[in-house]
Formats: structure tokens, sequence, C-alpha cells
């Protein structure tokens, strides 16, 4: 069971790194990826903490992400002239707080669901958007799909497929390489009153970090 369970973890890492680097190629005007093999075996070490945590680690992005690789640099592409850049709208100009979209209904494409999105800049309120559920993982953190299908709750459009490019109309204003595992926090539900709500957080898996799922476990039942 351990070889096992080892092999999976290389497998999942190598295909996020494989899955970051083909990303940062395609998207990034300014960045040149770092090749794979150096991604994976030649990372430097950093030193661990009193509480066994790297000294870099951030509490968020450890419960959020999949990894503890170094953040990609990244320079977003400067926004289409004349287009909407307020922090919590799309660039349409379009409202995408769930303060303000909680009592809007929701018309969403079969098999997608609505999604809190964190961002850097508004950090006491999420932004909704709609997510494709095959590109999310389940209650215990798996079987999710590598890559992206977004919808934008704001304007309507549709059919983002790269997270970088979803990032970017939303507004994140994001200085490192946008990740959906770090981003995309929590699902949305509406309660008994059709108000739309922030529900348990999305359980991205952690690579042997158990307390991820102890976390997201206990947050869905409350």
């Amino acid at each position: 069971m351990g070889n096992s369970y080892a092999g999976q973890l290389r497998t999942t890492r190598f295909e996020e790194v494989l899955h970051n680097s083909i990303e940062a190629a395609l998207r990034s005007n300014a960045v040149v990826p770092r090749p794979v093999f150096s991604q994976l075996y030649l990372e430097t070490e950093q030193p661990l903490a009193h509480d066994g945590r790297t000294e870099n680690d951030d509490e968020d992005d450890e419960v959020g992400s999949e990894s503890n690789s170094p953040p990609i640099p990244y320079q977003m592409k400067p926004p289409p002239e004349g287009c909407c850049t307020i922090d919590g709208f799309c660039q349409a100009g379009r409202d995408l707080r769930l303060s303000s979209l909680a009592s809007d209904p929701s018309d969403l494409p079969p098999g997608f669901m609505l999604v809190g999105v964190k961002s850097p800049s508004l950090p006491e309120t999420l932004l909704v958007c709609a997510v494709d559920r095959r590109f999310l993982p389940d209650e215990r953190g798996h079987n999710a799909l590598l890559g992206f299908l977004g919808n934008c709750m704001g304007c309507g459009e549709k059919g983002f497929r790269y997270f970088t490019e979803f990032s970017n109309h939303i507004n994140l204003k994001l200085n490192t390489q946008p990740k959906k595992q770090k981003h995309l926090k929590y699902h949305l539900y509406r309660n008994n009153q059709g108000v739309l709500v922030k529900g348990a957080p999305i359980c991205w898996r952690g690579h042997g970090k158990r307390r991820i799922m102890v976390h997201c476990r206990s947050e869905a039942t409350h």
C-alpha cells in the first residue's frame, strides 16, 4: 500500500507540474516556464519551521493548494482597453461579489456548480463563478480532471477553458501563476430562504497532508 500511495503522489505531482508548465507557455507572454524536470527534481529545499511547515508557507495556501512547489512568477496580460478593472467586478463591469449576487437567480448549465473564488484584493468576500464539476474534486479530494471550464456569473460569458484566462476576466490581479487549487475555495449553495451562501470548503488534495482533509470534513459538518 505504501509503494502504491507514493506512486500516486509522484504521478499527481508530475501531472500538476506538466499542466502548469503547458499553461504558462500558452498564456504568459513574459515568462518562460521552467522545464518540468527542474520543477520536479531540482527545487531548492526550504528550511522547516518549528511546526513542520516551511518558513514561506502560508496557512491559507496550504489548505487550498495541491503542492508546496514554489510559485511560478507571473505577469498578467494588460486588460483590454476600456474594460472594467474594479476589484469584485468582471471586465464587463458586472458585480461578482457574493453579497451582491446572493438573492439573484442562478442559471447554471447541466453539470456546473457555483463556487466561491477568493481574491487577494478582497479577503473579506467571495466572488461567485460557475465551474464544470468535472474539474473539481469530490468530498475526499479526488477525481478532479486537470484543466478548467468556467462561466462568468456577472456578464454571463461562457466557456473559459483556462483558469489563467478566467482569472484575468474576473480581475483577480495576481502576481503568481493562477491556480484553481489556490483560488477556488468554497462550494456555494442556497439556504432555506433561497439565499446563496458559503458552504463547505473545496477539498483540494495535498501531498501527504491529512489535516487538509480533516479541515474540509470538519467544516462540512458544521
